[in-house]
């Protein structure tokens, strides 16, 4: 299997082989240990991040004390911290690994030059963020419009395969708050969808039967 590199994300999809070159003498490879810590909520942006292996868990402080909601999980191939760095703002969420992970560092200022002086270059990324736009728009109309049953159901039928299997890439707990539940709801959707026959659940192995 290839080793994956930040060039698989979708925000660089529409990039032509030199423009790719170019943003590979930018780019800062860092490896992270489970739990540690890669910007801080209001820190300064230094940049955007593509995530190749592992998983990052982005948070933000809530009001009641030493609560940290879930505003989402990366898993790779995926940039994030864009939004950031094009508005000239600090970072709106802590980003924490999961496990071990692999990350690449896109300097702000040296990749604002780049796009400044590649109007091919600034157009192939505004449009990947127009299309992640709509992707998290999405994503938040499926979370408000629907109850966690629901929203458990469509998780799974989207990321375990008919007839196949997949292991999670998170904890449950991690896997609950993403999808806006307690990880009490999550373990009685998981059982319930097994009671049903829509799921089978071993351990972290998650798998369904194939379509009839």
């Amino acid at each position: 299997m290839a080793t994956p590199t930040w060039t698989q994300a979708p925000l660089f999809a529409s990039l032509q082989p030199a423009q790719r070159e170019r943003l590979q003498g930018l780019v800062r490879p860092r490896q992270l240990d489970p739990e540690a810590i890669l910007f801080m909520e209001d820190d300064p942006c230094t940049g955007f991040f593509v995530l190749v292996e592992g998983a990052i868990q982005l948070t933000r402080c809530a009001e009641n004390p030493g609560a940290h909601p879930t505003l989402a999980v990366i898993m790779p191939v995926a940039s994030f911290a864009e939004a950031a760095m094009f508005g000239g703002e600090a970072f709106p969420a802590t980003a924490t690994a999961l496990k071990p992970s692999r990350v690449f560092h896109f300097p702000k200022g040296p990749f604002l030059v780049a796009m400044r002086e590649d109007p091919d270059l600034a157009q192939a990324i505004i449009h990947a963020q127009a299309v992640w736009l709509r992707k998290l728009t999405h994503t938040v109309e499926q979370l408000t419009g629907s109850d966690s049953s629901d929203r458990l159901l469509n998780w799974v039928r989207e990321q375990v395969p008919a007839g196949g299997s997949m292991v999670l890439p998170v904890t449950k707990k991690v896997l609950a708050a993403q999808l806006g539940m307690t990880p009490e709801t999550l373990s009685r959707g998981l059982r319930n969808l097994q009671n049903l026959g829509i799921l089978r659940v071993a351990g972290t192995t998650l798998s369904r039967p194939p379509e009839s």
